[in-house]
């Protein structure tokens, strides 16, 4: 074994079993969610058997999510695009990060060279991918390169993704959002349920809260391609993710509000 790859191991062990979130953001609770509409502009994203766009479904569910969100919560919501342009992966996070936000959350469409595949995943950072499906993914929305965005293959890039992980210590929180995300979807959708997965994501690696890419469908399938067409699918697949969130809101606040209570209470003694 590589003493690089012996080190990613062993911190990865330090941070699945260390704290599930740190209580610097105070008792706040979820008050703030950047949403990433994959790909944009020049870059299209993948592309339906019609020649429907990966990108133009990733932004119309995105603001479905965005209105739903703040007319029901008082949780506000930021995108990273609202228009058909494009931003640099590594910015995504950043952008999240920058507005101090405490969740973030990438909407894409997957695809594959079979037609048949379908189904919906979800995923969060990971080193290595969990499966060959998962690394294809990864390799293929890492793809952009030469316009603002980098490759994870070099080890430096490794080490990088390595220290936000342990600075954060967010992957566990990460784990069970994309968990909420996948049982929503199963409750609604017709079709496969692909799991939870890890892969290590550009748009992720920058995350310092928790943080998920959700391929909501598969463009690539004809007849996943004309369900995203619909928009009574666009707002089930709205719905879905809405009530993902809330439920996913419940459980987090009941972990951190007490504990940052309990810390302050503390200070005072």
């Amino acid at each position: 074994m590589s003493r690089l790859r012996f080190v990613l191991i062993a911190a990865l062990f330090l941070v699945i079993s260390g704290p599930a979130y740190s209580s610097e953001k105070d008792n706040r609770g979820i008050s703030l969610i950047v949403i990433d509409p994959g790909h944009g502009g020049f870059d299209s994203g993948a592309k339906g058997p019609t020649g429907l766009e990966e990108k133009d479904v990733a932004l119309a569910v995105a603001k479905r999510l965005k209105e739903l969100i703040e007319k029901k919560t008082n949780i506000k919501v930021i995108l990273t695009r609202d228009g058909d342009y494009f931003v640099p992966l590594d910015e995504r996070t950043l952008f999240a990060k920058n507005n101090n936000a405490d969740l973030f959350i990438s909407i894409h469409a997957n695809a594959a060279r079979r037609n048949a595949a379908d189904g919906f995943e979800t995923y969060f950072l990971g080193l290595e991918a969990s499966d060959d499906d998962a690394r294809a993914v990864a390799m293929y929305e890492n793809s952009v390169r030469n316009m603002g965005g980098k490759d994870l293959r070099e080890s430096d890039d490794l080490r990088f993704i390595l220290s936000d992980m342990l600075n954060t210590a967010t992957l566990n929180e990460s784990s069970i959002l994309a968990e909420a995300i996948q049982k929503g979807f199963e409750r609604v959708m017709k079709i496969e349920n692909r799991g939870v997965k890890q892969a290590p994501f550009i748009v992720l690696s920058g995350a310092t809260m928790p943080a998920v890419l959700t391929e909501i469908a598969f463009i690539s399938n004809p007849a996943q391609e004309k369900r995203l067409r619909d928009t009574s699918f666009l707002n089930k697949i709205s719905e879905s993710l809405y009530n993902s969130i809330l439920g996913y809101k419940k459980i987090y606040e009941e972990k951190t509000i007490p504990i940052a209570s309990d810390e302050r209470a503390e200070q005072k003694q």
